[in-house]
Formats: C-alpha cells, sequence, structure tokens
C-alpha cells in the first residue's frame, strides 16, 4: 500500500510540475514574405518559445515565387539560450544552408558568452576571430532581436553585435516616429569584421527601416526595408 501511495504522489508531483512548465512556457510564430524590387522572391518564418528564463528559436529562410526558377535557396537555424530581463544570451546555435552550388553546416557553442564554431568550411585569414566575439548574438537570435513585438519602452532603442560564425555585425535601430497606434525606426546594419577589402568596398553601412503597428500593448513589425547589394529589400508581415 505504501509503495503505490509512493508512486501516485510521484506521478502526481510529476504531472504538476510538467503542467507547470507548460503553463509558464509561450510560443510565439512570426511569418513575412520577402520582397526584392516589388517581387515576392521569398519567405522567412521562424517560432519562438520562452519560459522565465529560457528561449529556443528555429527557423527558415527560403526561396519563393519566381526566385525558384532562376534560383533555389534554403537557410534553416536553431538556437537557444538564457533569457533574463528581456537580455538575450545565446548558449547553442546551429545553421544550415543549401543554394544547391554551394552547402555549408556551421554551429556555435558558448561558454561565458564566448562562441566556439564548428564549420564545415575552411576559415579565411580574413574572418573575424571566435575568441574576440564575447557578447555576441547569433543570427537566428538577432533576427528575433529585430523583428518581434515591443513595447514603448524598447522601440527603436536597440544596439547589438552578431556574429554569424565568420564575420561580425553591429545592429543599431534608433527613433525616427513614435505615435499612438504606430512606429517607425532607423537602423544600420553595420560590417566590422571578417570581411575581405573587396567586400569592404562594395559597402559597410547599409540603412534599414522598420515600421511597425499597434496590435495590443505592443508594437508589432508590419514591415522592414533594407537596401543591400542585390536591391531593395523588403520584409512585409502575413
Amino acid at each position: 500500500m505504501k509503495n503505490k501511495q509512493k508512486l501516485f504522489l510521484t506521478a502526481f508531483v510529476s504531472a504538476v510540475l510538467l503542467s507547470t512548465t507548460s503553463i509558464f512556457a509561450k510560443t510565439e510564430k512570426y511569418s513575412f514574405d520577402v520582397f526584392l524590387w516589388g517581387i515576392k522572391v521569398g519567405e522567412l518564418i521562424y517560432s519562438i518559445k520562452t519560459s522565465e528564463s529560457d528561449y529556443d528559436i528555429s527557423g527558415v529562410l527560403m526561396s519563393k515565387g519566381l526566385a525558384r526558377m532562376v534560383t533555389k535557396y534554403k537557410f534553416q537555424a536553431e538556437a537557444k539560450g538564457k533569457l533574463s530581463n528581456k537580455l538575450y544570451t545565446p548558449t547553442y546555435y546551429r545553421g544550415k544552408s543549401d543554394t544547391k552550388r554551394r552547402k555549408e553546416e556551421k554551429s556555435m557553442v558558448y561558454h561565458k558568452m564566448v562562441p566556439k564554431v564548428t564549420s564545415t568550411k575552411v576559415p579565411q585569414s580574413h574572418w573575424a576571430k571566435p575568441k574576440s566575439q564575447k557578447g555576441t548574438v547569433d543570427p537566428m537570435t538577432a533576427i528575433h532581436l529585430v523583428m518581434s513585438d515591443k513595447d514603448k519602452k524598447t522601440i527603436c532603442s536597440q544596439t547589438f553585435h552578431l556574429f554569424d560564425g565568420a564575420r561580425r555585425i553591429e545592429i543599431k535601430l534608433s527613433k525616427i516616429k513614435i505615435q499612438e497606434n504606430s512606429a517607425k525606426c532607423q537602423g544600420e546594419y553595420i560590417r566590422e569584421d571578417g570581411y575581405s577589402d573587396e567586400e569592404m568596398k562594395e559597402g559597410k553601412v547599409f540603412p534599414f527601416t522598420v515600421n511597425y503597428i499597434m496590435k495590443g500593448e505592443l508594437y508589432s513589425v508590419e514591415s522592414l526595408e533594407i537596401k543591400a547589394l542585390r536591391g531593395r529589400t523588403k520584409f512585409t508581415k502575413r
């Protein structure tokens, strides 16, 4: 009888713990169409699961529409990390890209906020050194930092550094116009390290704008537009 009671209590406690975890965990999904010069060329879809102290993101960027007739590409990634006071600190990242002509897999494990990179590519001499990238975030975490919903205190007031395993980029967001039901932010995508001399000559600073609309108590991204090397690219939320 005592054994049955112990088994019952164990099962009961386990059920309570599992249900408590599910209550505090939250999953958000984001979907964007990608346009180049007004023509749909792809889509970005990702989801993030957060708890009181952790986050888990996974997403995919892939060609769609007319772009598939010219070139096919697919980029998949996932990231995990710690979450504290809206501060995202990655602990693990894995990315896989396929452009049909070239495939690459890459992973980063963080120790004391410093990434250790494993890649199928041979490191180039001009790439940024991982040991110097303490405090940077991975590409998937960076996407969420820019594209996620914002409150009045955090909107248009971000500065962080992204490291993709080879290149280091600074992302800045500042206010342009904040209204009760909408907002517009000015951003800068700044190449810092890991690029060849030729790449730096092509461009160092790429400006972008983010448009938001108010949904409930949060500002939600309606679109992001950036002037990139291939032309004006726009992400529009579905």
